[in-house]
């Protein structure tokens, strides 16, 4: 009986004294993350007959096991994907938000400032010291555009590096992990279960998460197999994979990820898919912030050609016609940077992408695909299609110019394209890079018109004649000082309209519809604008010039204008600034960029809502998982007191079993 004794006793001890270890580990990790609480499974030793009965024999302990309840812990990582990818936009958001609002500002600013020069200078169109001003403006807004766009080109940079530090900081969890299988496996050998490699290969997979999606398959052997991205395999048992990041294809600068196994063989990694931090950078680089960039874009171009075109329409202090105020949008080297090869392409071709209309021009990137016979070009932001037809069938396949309804000529400049071949067009991307300030001299601005249109005053009718663009000073013809030009307009016979232009010594100058059709008579005639060429010039005639008989005609005089004090020319600049230029006549040139800001910041509104629910998400998943495997210290204080009593009773247990021991030995001496 004492035997049998002292033997409960010291099972009760031990069991005891392994429940106090066990409640101390607990309370020592009550701040160590991700540490889930570990209790003490205890059952009977198996008991002995005595007689007709079973005598216990006390209790021994069946396991230590971590309290963890799985569907919590994927909850939680389920949410901490959402939320680092949600926390990580907004940031990226603010930080965008603050440079386009800060800044960004000085774009507006500048672009007004150069608009005030402009009406200074018609006041005063002479004035070189108002000429020097204006190109000054002119240069700041040039600068400040530039310094917007590098510090978009910084952020994108940023992305870049932040991408290539998360892939590194994968990878390396990626190690961690395949060493910590092995130790699980080899620890789980005897059936027991290592709480503390469990605690720490879950709070790898949680920081995984807030990298990129995880998903997880537990292996018999106690293995833990991890695919990221949707389904791209990381850790296979103690086998892990690596992941990298390398230049963009066909943008360079468009950096993408990639996932490599341990034989070298890569895969990339849909930015789509990708879920997380990761995710969101690829998503914020790819969305917002290039949209922004081409916008800024946009902005930037659609200011140099209207500048550069009312150049254009006028005549210079030196007598010359105007030439571009900024740099020309159409220069060899920005056509070029907007044309974009696939690095997979098997055919050669080379080729230019020349801006055509600004109202027509979108701030969207777009696919060109090559079926081996017509090219699709696809926007990559609404999806729409449309496959393009050659200006010049007749030419050659690699020297045919495509005329796209988005504002844009697509150009073959060289080589042969193959069946297969996709390329990339970035109509605006680099547009804020390219606005710099091409006059040099002041008196290069051209204020003045070169020719103006009078009506005569005998005309019957009310038909406007305008010049709608002056597309060669030096054509045969072209106003000069004592040679003006005289359109005359009848009707002769009845139903049939007659035009004629005429110089001044009456010689009679060719004129051409828009299609480039000699215009000489029409049974036609309507009040929608009549629009044709002649001598250099474009006009428009508006409304029904109806002269009765060639000896009665409606006529106007188009007379050479130039002179120093003809502000013309620089009034047509100065109402570019309230011209709806562009998006297909909504937008001025304040307009364009004021709307990439506000876009901007209703983005950034909607990352800030959307960043916090996620984190409310997230806290509540943690509160869960911390109200079933989390340290609760008064909890611990209650089970070591109780403990400690069963300790010090399995003591006296023991105490007992020795007493009355020694009682036996004394009776037998």
């Amino acid at each position: 009986m004492g035997v049998d004794l002292l033997q409960v006793g010291v099972s009760g001890l031990l069991s005891s004294q392994q429940r106090l270890g066990t409640t101390g580990h607990n309370i020592a990790n009550v701040n160590t993350d991700g540490f889930s609480r570990q209790t003490v499974l205890q059952e009977t030793s198996s008991p002995v007959r005595a007689g007709n009965n079973f005598a216990g024999t006390g209790t021994r302990v069946s396991q230590i096991e971590r309290v963890f309840d799985q569907f919590r812990y994927n909850e939680v990582v389920f949410n901490q994907t959402l939320n680092s990818a949600a926390q990580t936009t907004a940031t990226k958001m603010q930080r965008l938000d603050e440079t386009m609002s800060l800044i960004g500002k000085s774009i507006s600013t500048s672009l007004n400032d150069l608009f005030g020069a402009v009406n200074s200078l018609v006041d005063v169109p002479g004035d070189i010291g108002l000429r020097e001003v204006m190109l000054s403006k002119a240069d700041t807004l040039s600068k400040n555009m530039s310094s917007v766009q590098s510090a978009l080109n910084g952020e994108y940079n940023s992305v870049n590096e932040d991408l290539e530090s998360s892939a590194t900081n994968v990878t390396e969890i990626a190690e961690q992990l395949a060493a910590l299988n092995r130790d699980i496996v080899k620890a789980s050998a005897n059936n027991s279960t290592p709480s503390d490699l469990l605690d720490k290969r879950d709070n790898l997979i949680k920081e995984l998460s807030s990298y990129t999606s995880v998903s997880t398959v537990e292996t018999n052997d106690g293995a833990l197999n991890v695919y990221i991205a949707g389904g791209q395999t990381l850790v296979t048992g103690t086998t892990k994979f690596s992941v990298g990041i390398e230049a963009g294809n066909p943008d360079p600068r468009q950096t993408q990820l990639f996932i490599q196994s341990p034989s070298g063989a890569k895969q990339s990694l849909p930015g789509d898919n990708i879920g997380g931090s990761m995710g969101a950078l690829i998503k914020y680089r790819d969305g917002v912030l290039s949209d922004t960039m081409n916008k800024l874009g946009q902005t930037a171009i659609s200011i140099a050609d209207s500048f550069n075109t009312a150049q254009s329409q006028g005549m210079d202090l030196n007598g010359l016609q105007g030439q571009n105020l900024f740099k020309d949008i159409n220069d060899t080297e920005s056509a070029q940077r907007r044309f974009l090869s696939d690095f997979d392409n098997t055919g050669t071709l080379s080729g230019e992408v020349d801006i055509t209309d600004i109202n027509q021009l979108t701030s969207d990137d777009y696919r060109l695909d090559f079926d081996g016979t017509n090219y699709t070009m696809t926007n990559q932001s609404t999806g729409a299609s449309q496959v393009l037809t050659p200006d010049n069938a007749a030419a050659p396949v690699g020297s045919r110019t495509y005329t796209t309804g988005d504002g844009f000529t697509f150009k073959e400049t060289g080589g042969v394209p193959q069946n297969g071949d996709s390329f990339i067009i970035q109509p605006t991307r680099l547009g804020a890079t390219n606005l710099n300030v091409n006059l040099t001299q002041p008196e290069q601005i051209a204020t003045s018109s070169i020719v103006e249109v009078y009506t005569d005053d005998d005309n019957v009718n009310t038909a406007k004649l305008e010049i709608t663009s002056v597309d060669n000073t030096a054509a045969t013809g072209f106003p000069s000082a004592g040679n003006d030009l005289k359109l005359e307009v009848f009707e002769s016979p009845v139903g049939t309209y007659n035009y004629r232009m005429l110089d001044s010594s009456g010689t009679a100058q060719p004129l051409f519809d828009e299609n480039g059709t000699a215009l000489g008579t029409s049974s036609t005639y309507t009040t929608s604008p009549l629009k044709f060429q002649a001598a250099g010039m474009s006009f428009s005639l508006t409304g029904l010039a109806k002269g009765q008989g060639v000896n009665a005609p409606e006529r106007y005089d188009i007379n050479y204008a130039v002179g120093e004090g003809n502000n013309k020319n620089a009034l047509k600049m100065a109402s570019l600034v309230d011209e709806k230029l562009a998006n297909q006549g909504r937008s001025t040139m304040n307009d364009l960029y004021e709307e990439s800001v506000t876009s901007v910041g209703s983005a950034t509104a909607t990352a800030n809502i959307e960043a916090n629910a996620a984190n409310t998400l997230f806290s509540q998943a943690e509160a869960r998982m911390s109200n079933t495997s989390g340290v609760n210290l008064d909890e611990e204080a209650s089970d070591m007191l109780r403990f400690q009593q069963a300790y010090s009773a399995s003591a006296r247990v023991i105490s007992t079993a020795n007493e009355i021991f020694n009682t036996l030995l004394q009776a037998a001496r």
